[in-house]
């Protein structure tokens, strides 16, 4: 953690998130005063340098509280349980790690003035957040019991992407204005399956607004993070890996299916960000942020900024977002006829896996000399689907076989139900994010499934089953794939354009399964002699097709 001038965020004594800590808000009878925050996050850095430096708040924590420090990227399951609207999160724990009141930004009287109101009913709200632990299992379990993957849900998600859609300036809702690269996505899929030329235009002027306006670097290259504007005019600075390479694959893939030469020069500028400013050459892999400072992207030429420091890079190597940067990587220089991007993702994989696999524990999810944190499942989703870019790229049958044994190692541990359905013929809880540890404090071992983890597995499970040719393992894999979709459909509309996942993965498995039900037809068997079917469908119309 870097000091700024008058920050004395770390005479707060923070602890490790482990179980000794919540031993001693056991035994001192003090709650946890959870603190999730991001190297990147300007807002972060604003509450250190101000709440968190002001005498008082760090008196009443100190005495009060037992402080934890949690970095986002680093502990993303921490943060997806306990993220309380956005970063910074500051959250009050009990000691088995039962959230019972939380806040994000807040100044300094507000903050004191939070803190005490906590303590105050510490009490109630410690019994509150008991009494309604949620019990979710059972009623995803019974939601998913009657599911049947349909395209009417795809319809249905693809409809409120359009609907979402900003006609005056691009993108979806209004502001702060984030790059929905999901949504982007499935309008290409629907342009690709049906020639929609109102969803092109959506997915053409949307990427046009985000990396001709304020939001793209147009000195150093890279996205920022969102627009505070609906305009995409004013952006927040901080420049992420995940939001670069998605970028990227999604400028790679309008390309692809257009051929339309201004999508080349944002995705150079992408591709030069990423390879330039955030490769890590001795980890021969791709950092996982760079800092915000609007005083030095106000800086309009390079000749400007090489005469400033850069922004903060936060140089950890994060197994997911190199496996989704490399799967980019490999895309787009497939499609720009860049070669060299190609070396770049498929080297990455192999050192990533190099570094980050252990026989035991499987892939891990952070490397910064030393591999740490062993069990999480994106990790393995998104490392496993990045083998099958690799795998088309090359024609190398150990990239798919890689593929194939970490799906069925993760379906072996993450999947509870589907290790039991040989038993009991039932599916449908999704793959666990996580795997639990005997440090977990109750309240946090308490693993449950995550919706857009289980949406890509589903993609890449399906994906997967159709490129493999052993018939046991490709239905293995699909019953995985329809294990977590029957978990997303269980809350798919809580989540409106944001289950854009859900709908991709949807398609595919919905797809696959029609091309399998027309291969049946094709070969034709008599007497041990096979030939192609005189009666073979010449093709089948997509439910979404336009016609004329």
């Amino acid at each position: 953690m870097q000091m700024d001038t008058g920050n004395r965020v770390l005479e707060i004594p923070w602890r490790q998130w482990s179980k000794d800590a919540f031993d001693e808000a056991r035994n001192t009878r003090r709650p946890i005063l959870l603190s999730i925050s991001a190297v990147w996050c300007h807002w972060c850095h604003v509450m250190d340098r101000t709440s968190f430096s002001d005498e008082n708040v760090i008196a009443t924590i100190r005495d009060k509280f037992i402080p934890i420090r949690v970095n986002t990227d680093i502990r993303p399951d921490i943060n997806a349980q306990y993220n309380m609207g956005g970063w910074p999160t500051v959250a009050v724990l009990d000691h088995e790690a039962h959230a019972i009141a939380g806040t994000t930004y807040l100044p300094p009287d507000a903050m004191l003035s939070w803190l005490n109101q906590v303590l105050a009913e510490h009490d109630q709200l410690a019994k509150r957040a008991r009494d309604i632990q949620p019990s979710q299992g059972l009623r995803w379990a019974q939601k998913q019991l009657a599911f049947d993957p349909s395209w009417d849900t795809y319809s249905s998600i693809l409809k409120k992407a359009v609907a979402s859609y900003d006609r005056q300036y691009g993108g979806f809702g209004g502001a702060p204005k984030f790059p929905m690269f999901d949504t982007l996505d499935l309008l290409l899929h629907s342009y690709t399956a049906s020639a929609n030329q109102v969803h092109m235009e959506i997915v053409r002027n949307t990427l046009v607004a985000m990396t001709t306006l304020g939001t793209f670097d147009h000195v150093e290259g890279g996205l920022f993070r969102y627009s505070t504007t609906r305009d995409w005019s004013i952006p927040h600075y901080e420049k992420m890996l995940l939001d670069n390479a998605s970028l990227l694959l999604v400028l790679a893939k309008a390309y692809r299916s257009t051929g339309d030469s201004s999508l080349i020069a944002p995705a150079n500028g992408t591709a030069e960000y990423m390879n330039s400013i955030l490769f890590i050459p001795e980890f021969v892999a791709w950092a996982g942020s760079q800092d915000a400072d609007e005083d030095y992207y106000a800086l309009t030429t390079r000749e400007e900024r090489k005469e400033r420091v850069s922004p903060r890079i936060d140089r950890v190597l994060y197994v997911d977002w190199n496996a989704r940067a490399s799967a980019a990587m490999i895309y787009a220089g497939r499609a720009f006829e860049k070669p060299q991007w190609v070396s770049m993702g498929i080297n990455t994989l192999v050192e990533v896996f190099n570094k980050c696999f252990h026989v035991s524990g499987g892939l891990a999810h952070s490397y910064d000399g030393t591999p740490h944190l062993w069990g999480l499942a994106h990790d393995t989703i998104s490392y496993g689907a990045a083998c099958l870019h690799a795998f088309d790229a090359t024609g190398d049958m150990m990239w798919l076989e890689r593929s194939q044994k970490l799906a069925h190692r993760l379906i072996a541990t993450h999947n509870t139900a589907f290790r039991n359905s040989e038993q009991t013929g039932r599916v449908g809880e999704g793959l666990l994010t996580r795997l639990p540890t005997p440090d977990d404090p109750p309240g946090f071992a308490r693993v449950e499934p995550d919706f857009h983890e289980n949406a890509y597995a589903a993609l890449w499970f399906t994906r997967l089953a159709q490129a493999i040719p052993n018939m046991d393992s490709r239905g293995r894999l699909r019953l995985a794939a329809h294990s977590s979709l029957a978990f997303c459909h269980s809350s798919y509309e809580l989540f409106g354009i944001l289950a854009s996942p859900y709908a991709l993965a949807l398609a595919e498995y919905l797809e696959s399964s029609s091309k399998a039900q027309r291969r049946r037809p094709d070969i034709e068997c008599e007497k041990g002699v096979c030939r192609p079917s005189q009666h073979i469908e010449a093709s089948r119309d997509h439910p979404f097709k336009t016609r004329s």
